[in-house]
């Protein structure tokens, strides 16, 4: 059985910097279960010509085709799969990933797509592929986690129980098979050979715009699987800088000591970065982190309204934010943070309060992203409520979705479409009007000691310095 999987590109304005995780663990759990060395296409990092794609398919030798992504790939895994059942009409294509996990019944219905993986898929692949291997023709419809075609009806055949055990029961990424020259060439952060890296799934919180596949409980991999997988990195790929991707890296904070006890003697030198909460933030925390090399912790603020916050279910206060941004930056730490714009009961005063958070604490509003309800999400279904979004039209409103730095729909009620375009612009340009960023001279003193000998070659950029000092210095601080 000849196994193919495509991960399929997402942005093409940005670099390809992140690892496809998801595809690229099921890649090594393949070979490793079942002994067939899959191929992987990764077109997020080769950025191939749709005439392109079409020739390497028909190069392929190819049984099964498995694809997946976020849900901003779901149009191009329906064009995927147009192209894959071109070049190979008997091909059996399996979906995975938000894309698919979200909206399954839609895109079986508008696409070539035959199953669609509803959850978790490292142990439901494997009872799925061992089916076809042993019976090309056998009947799918008992392997429990997927939804099927079924002549004129979408069949589901139920959900799995989430994987308890990811050291022993998922594995690490494929990196192998990866194209990690382009990926190492990309790094997250911006110094030195950068790779990111997800070390659990599940986040406890349950904010309305956020879509939790992996559940509502936290579930890591041990300390010591993390680290036998980073000195690989290390050995093989030279690695020196890790960005943690995880839903909420500080989910358990006695995970996040021992990790810290710990990830120095195994890998002295070795910098890296986490997403954290701001109510899970202490000095103590925070201190021993920066001991231990993180150097930057990036929290989802998404408003300096206590009134749209209590709206997201945040759970979370203004004082705590502010205490988080305090506390990094008491020990040299950067502080990454994002906002949204245009949640429901989103208006100006709200707006202000957002602005003059920013101000207050001098935090750059560079990252503010519209709201967008992707679906599966508490979000989504108010939009539908609100008839924002029509059900009639759903596909044509997923066709549509990017990720939330385009707007997509308008959920206030004050502002135009027009208005919370512009308004997102105005706030942006308040807060740099009043926010002080470094000159292009503290911004390489920071760096350095941050970063140590991994800004060298940064420095040497004659034509970033230029356009730093154009644009004002370093605006993440």
């Amino acid at each position: 059985m000849e196994i193919l999987i495509i991960n399929p590109p997402i942005r093409l304005t940005d670099k390809p910097r992140h690892i496809p995780h998801g595809l690229a663990i099921l890649a090594n759990i393949i070979e490793k279960k079942l002994g067939i060395v899959p191929q992987f296409l990764d077109l997020n990092a080769y950025r191939y010509s749709i005439e392109d794609t079409k020739n390497m398919l028909k190069r392929y030798k190819f049984d099964v085709v498995l694809i997946g992504g976020l849900i901003p790939v779901y149009k191009r895994i329906i064009a995927l799969s147009e192209l894959i059942k071109e070049a190979n009409p008997d091909a059996l294509i399996i979906s995975g990933g938000s894309a698919s996990m979200s909206v399954p019944e839609l895109l079986l219905k508008n696409s070539k797509v035959d199953i669609v993986c509803a959850g978790e898929g490292e142990i439901a692949i494997i009872d799925l592929l061992k089916r076809v291997r042993d019976d090309k023709q056998a009947n799918l419809i008992d392997v429990k986690g997927f939804y099927f075609k079924a002549e004129d009806e979408i069949v589901f055949s139920g959900n799995r129980e989430l994987i308890v055990d990811l050291d022993n029961d998922s594995d690490v990424p494929a990196y192998h098979l990866l194209p990690m020259d382009i990926y190492l060439s990309n790094p997250v952060i911006g110094f030195g050979r950068d790779i990111d890296f997800i070390s659990s799934r599940g986040c406890p919180y349950s904010c309305t715009f956020c879509y939790q596949p992996w559940g509502r409980n936290f579930r890591g991999h041990s300390v010591d699987f993390v680290l036998d997988a980073l000195k690989y990195l290390k050995k093989n790929y030279a690695i020196d800088f890790v960005s943690f991707q995880d839903d909420e890296f500080m989910a358990n904070p006695k995970r996040v000591y021992d990790f810290c006890d710990k990830v120095q003697s195994c890998i002295p030198g070795l910098l890296w970065s986490c997403t954290g909460r701001v109510n899970l933030v202490s000095d103590d925390i925070v201190c021993v982190m920066r001991n231990a090399g993180c150097v930057s912790i990036s929290y989802g603020f998404e408003s300096g309204s206590p009134r749209i916050l209590k709206s997201m279910n945040k759970k979370v206060t203004l004082e705590q934010m502010e205490n988080a941004v305090t506390t990094n930056r008491k020990y040299n730490m950067m502080v990454p943070v994002s906002f949204i714009i245009g949640m429901p009961g989103e208006d100006d005063v709200s707006c202000k309060e957002t602005v003059e958070f920013c101000i207050r604490n001098n935090l750059p509003l560079k990252s503010i992203m519209f709201a967008t309800p992707y679906p599966g999400t508490e979000l989504f279904e108010n939009a539908l409520s609100m008839g924002r979004i029509k059900r009639e039209k759903m596909h044509e409103f997923v066709m549509n979705l990017e990720d939330a730095r385009d707007f997509t729909v308008n959920l206030t009620d004050v502002f135009t479409d027009k208005q919370l375009i512009a308004k997102r612009a105005e706030m942006i340009d308040m807060v740099c009007a009043k926010v002080k960023l470094l000159s292009v001279g503290e911004s390489m003193e920071k760096l350095h000691n941050l970063f140590g000998s991994l800004v060298a070659d940064y420095l040497k950029d004659e034509a970033l310095l230029k356009h730093r000092a154009e644009h004002g210095g370093i605006d993440i601080f």
